[in-house]
């Protein structure tokens, strides 16, 4: 409970970060301004509707947990279940595979994970592939480990921190409280209607929103800093800039997501996806099929193309008829066949997402604590994916409480 009689912070961000920071100051009985400067909430997330159906622009759904099927039910908002066939996932290996190992290198995976139980944990400033080499086989990580993670985190898996990586993922689901249902999911219509959610009851109950506004940290007043690391850098610039010089350290990685909309055919692959290995020869790191994923996301077939990342920085660089030509190819690949999208709707991110290399593990390591009453919120600080970012928020309300 808080010292004052009634508090009050700042939140400097409305992604989905910032709104849902805010949501657990507000449920703590803390008054709340939340400054972006920015036009809307959501940051990354969105929703478009289209003639052809629905178009996120980010994220389509959210892993769920206890704690957001508590923060959904308080702010009345119902989320749906996949499709049944989405559970089917491919790697392409010469075709669309659901497991794509073959019988030698399968057993090398058992026996690597079997010999190496005392020595799973990464070591210091191990890579992903180094890591995937020494347990898994270089089969595994290959055609597996790497497109996966790749999908995810959108980095160079001979850079990528193993330790940063699966270390904080254990941490992570092990404080996590089981859902009544688990697995991945998403409000009916969209992921922009989780934003409108939280924002429409954040203001209900009193906080004050602001857009199109930049934001300052004064000096004795409690905030959180939810936005990009690079943002987050020129914010701490002169409170505290030890961390800012940390923060301006962190490489972001671009990325461009194109949904694309074609007639239903026969022979197209349904399931949630198909990620690609880099020696496979497409251009997309992974495609969404977003018609076998949720309800009411479009009567066609709808796929989400994404390129960019570590592996790829020059996409951000072409023209919408140049990537439209790459996934018109890529998705004849992937089919079997040629055929003009009805529509193509493509996003671009520039600095979306933190490279979690080496790099991001010293600086994260060498991250000095802040002033009294000021703390971060993002997905640089090891916390990838909306359910982490969720939990992180709580988090962070929390310290900031213990602080008022």
């Amino acid at each position: 409970m808080s010292r004052l009689a009634n508090p009050s912070s700042t939140v400097i961000g409305a992604g989905f970060s910032g709104l849902t920071t805010a949501y657990y100051l507000l449920q703590a009985g803390v008054r709340v301004r939340v400054i972006e400067r920015a036009e809307r909430a959501g940051g990354l997330l969105g929703t478009r509707r289209t003639e052809h159906g629905l178009v996120e622009t980010a994220a389509n759904g959210i892993l769920n947990s206890a704690r957001l099927e508590a923060m959904c039910a308080d702010i009345g908002l119902t989320m749906i279940a996949p499709r049944p066939e989405s559970r089917v996932r491919f790697i392409w290996r010469a075709g669309p595979r659901r497991w794509p190992l073959g019988i030698g290198e399968t057993l090398r995976l058992g026996a690597g994970v079997l010999g190496n139980l005392t020595r799973l944990r990464p070591f210091p400033r191990e890579t992903v592939a180094s890591w995937g080499g020494r347990v898994l086989g270089a089969g595994a990580t290959r055609y597996a480990l790497l497109p996966a993670l790749g999908g995810i985190y959108a980095g160079d898996g001979r850079q990528m921190s193993a330790t940063l990586i699966f270390r904080r993922r254990a941490e992570h689901f092990a404080e996590m409280e089981r859902p009544r249902r688990r697995g991945t999911v998403a409000p009916l219509r969209g992921m922009q209607q989780l934003i409108d959610c939280l924002a429409d009851r954040l203001e209900k109950r009193g906080a004050e929103l602001l857009f199109n506004q930049a934001a300052e940290i004064r000096a004795g007043e409690p905030t959180i800093v939810c936005t990009s690391a690079s943002q987050a850098a020129a914010l701490l610039r002169e409170v505290a800039p030890e961390a800012s010089d940390c923060l301006r350290r962190i490489e972001m990685l671009s990325l461009v997501t194109a949904t694309c909309f074609y007639e239903r055919r026969a022979g197209q692959p349904r399931g949630f996806g198909c990620l690609f290995p880099r020696d496979q020869g497409f251009r997309a790191r992974g495609a969404l099929f977003n018609d076998c994923l949720f309800e009411g996301r479009s009567d066609l077939r709808s796929e989400t193309w994404i390129l960019g990342g570590a592996l790829d920085s020059e996409v951000q660089r072409l023209s919408d008829e140049e990537l439209t030509r790459i996934l018109m190819t890529d998705h004849a690949r992937l089919t079997g066949r040629s055929e003009m999208p009805l529509s193509v709707h493509i996003t671009r991110w520039p600095q979306a997402l933190p490279h979690y290399n080496l790099d991001l593990e010293q600086t994260l390591a060498e991250l000095p604590p802040l002033p009294r009453g000021l703390a971060l919120s993002g997905n640089y600080l090891g916390q990838i994916g909306l359910g982490k970012i969720l939990h992180l928020s709580a988090r962070t309300a929390a310290r900031i409480l213990e602080t008022l």
